[in-house]
This record gives C-alpha cells, structure tokens and sequence, in this order.
C-alpha cells in the first residue's frame, strides 16, 4: 500500500481515484486521467510526499497538452500571488467584477470603537458587503474559527453604525468545520477553497476562466510580480493590450510575453 506524506506531515494511503477525478474536474479527458494516474502510481514509490506527486502529476499532464497542467497548476498559482496578500485581494476583487460587483479596494471604514481597513468593499444590487481575506502562502494551513471571530468582532463593531453592511469571509485555503458552523450561524459569507461546493473559490475562478496570472507555467516570480504591479492580475487581462504595449508597462522583454500569451490562448 503507498503512502503520501502530506504538507502537514500527516500520513495517509494514496488515493488514486481522487488523484483522476481531479483531473477529470479540471477538463482532462478520462482515458488520459487514467493513464496518467497509472502511471503516477507505477513510478511513485511506497512513500512519497504530496508535492513530488504534484510534480509528477504536471510532467506528465504537458505530454498531453500544456492546458491540462495549467489547469492542475491553479491551487499553487494562487499560493505564488504571494508572499503578502494584497494582489490576492487584487485577484479576488477581479473575480467579483467579473460576476457584477461593484469593488473597492482597501477602504477605511469607522466603527462605534474604531477605525477598520477593510480589504474589499464589494456592491451588487444595493447589498454591500465588507469583505476580509485571508492569505495563506503555503499548503496545509487551515482557516480556523479564531479567524471567523476576528472578522466577526470587527463586524459587530462596524455594523452598529452601518447596520446595512453585510460580512463576507474569503480565504485561498479550505476552513475549519468550526468556522464554517460559526459564520452560518452569524450570517457570514464564506469563499475558501472546496467551499460552499457551488460557489467554493476554484468554482468562481473555472466558471468564468478567471485564472491567475501565477498559473502560467512559462512566467517565473520576476514576470509574475511586474504584471501584478502594472495590474495584469488575471491571465485574460494578457489581451487588453498589444504585446509591445503591454512590454513597455511591464519591463518584460516580448519574447517572453509572447510565450505568455501563446500559452493564455491555449488555457482560455
């Protein structure tokens, strides 16, 4: 029986059903999700961490086509948004223009006590939302129910002069039974990762291709942080512009934003 050893440290069998119906969700073919699964299992050894895996995973999904590891690259292309969070709250604001929001960024909002930046304030017919994200930078880290009660006190103290804003919680990673039990019971909007199953994160992003600049597999860290600060935070922001245009933002030479945007065609 193989064993992965997950980022946590945790220990658990190697699932290779979950491993194809990953790549069955993400638009791979089954006959290729099943081949590329057997032969992941007939290479991994009886123990192995998760990220050589992921590793493997990606190798053999670019023989295939460069969309389908794209596709797999999208929970650590939004890890690489990083180190801080504030272009995931970028990215997370984009998302919701996309779905009709009306957003702002970093806005300063005062309580009954005190004064609270709040991260995206976010409108769509006539409901406003106070939005918190929260950033985490490397895999296996929970969002725990501490972190519903920081959004939630905050919230409380706000609300007693804005009685009309609504509290929203978004996170890059999955969250705690806890915290979810706490915000469905307060009345506090969660985005995490596999969560709610309709309207979880990946779901909002594959839905409409949002994808993460970070997702493409032909940018390195330099590429991705100038695009990011020149505002190219989703890939299909890569068509705004013509490549020169989009070179002279940037600094980036057009021979790599070329290669950007001939892989940008293929994922969208």
């Amino acid at each position: 029986m193989k064993k992965v050893i997950k980022k946590t440290g945790e220990v658990e069998e190697f699932n290779e059903d979950k491993l194809c119906n990953s790549l069955i969700n993400i638009g791979v073919d089954k006959d290729i999700a099943l081949k590329v699964c057997k032969k992941i299992y007939d290479k991994i050894p009886n123990k192995v961490r998760a990220d050589d895996i992921w590793k493997l995973t990606l190798k053999e999904l670019k023989k295939y086509h460069i969309s389908f590891a794209t596709r797999y690259n999208l929970k650590r292309a939004i890890y690489n948004l990083g180190p801080t969070g504030f272009p995931f709250e970028r990215y997370f604001a984009k998302i919701l223009a996309e779905y009709g929001y009306e957003t702002i960024i970093d806005e300063w909002i005062e309580g009954m006590c005190l004064s609270y930046e709040i991260d995206i304030v976010a409108i769509k017919n006539e409901t406003r939302y106070i939005i918190e994200c929260k950033f985490h930078k490397e895999e296996g880290i929970k969002s725990d129910l501490k972190t519903i009660l920081y959004v939630y006190g905050r919230y409380i103290d706000i609300k007693e002069k804005f009685p009309y804003l609504k509290p929203w919680f978004v996170t890059n990673t999955k969250i705690s039974y806890e915290g979810i039990d706490f915000a469905n019971c307060r009345n506090i909007k969660i985005t995490a990762w596999k969560y709610p199953s309709e309207e979880s994160l990946e779901k909002l992003i594959e839905n409409k291709k949002l994808y993460p600049i970070t997702i493409l597999l032909s940018g390195n860290k330099f590429i991705y942080s100038k695009l990011i600060e020149n505002n190219f935070v989703l890939v299909k922001d890569l068509f705004i512009y013509p490549t020169n245009e989009i070179s002279k933002r940037t600094g980036i030479e057009i021979n790599k934003i070329n290669s950007l945007i001939e892989e940008a065609k293929n994922l969208i």
